[in-house]
């Protein structure tokens, strides 16, 4: 079950981080509030981030078994590799537009 839980959860970091990424090129030159919807939705990714979620989660559910360290590594490891995305793709959108502004 342990491999079987590896490859949900990669499986599903993966979905989630195709649907961030289209999601972050539809919202190029407007930031993305955590925790909102942003501005433009891509048709898909919602689904697409709930899905990668829920293997995410099952994925951490079926390595429960070996130690907590790797529940830990895969809940978190995740969603905090979208929140730097988010993070920085917010800061370029700051300085993008207060180059703007100044030109």
């Amino acid at each position: 079950m342990f491999v079987v839980g590896i490859v949900a959860s990669v499986a599903g970091i993966v979905l989630f981080h195709t649907a961030l990424s289209r999601t972050i090129r539809a919202n190029e030159l407007t930031p993305i509030p955590f925790g909102k919807r942003p501005q433009t939705s891509p048709r898909g990714s919602a689904t697409m981030r709930g899905i990668g979620a829920g293997l995410i989660v099952l994925g951490a559910v079926l390595v429960a078994g070996e130690g907590w360290q790797w529940v830990m590594m895969i809940v978190i490891g995740g969603p905090a590799a979208a929140f730097a995305v988010l993070a920085l793709h917010n800061r370029r959108v700051a300085r993008a537009g207060r180059s703007n502004e100044a030109s």
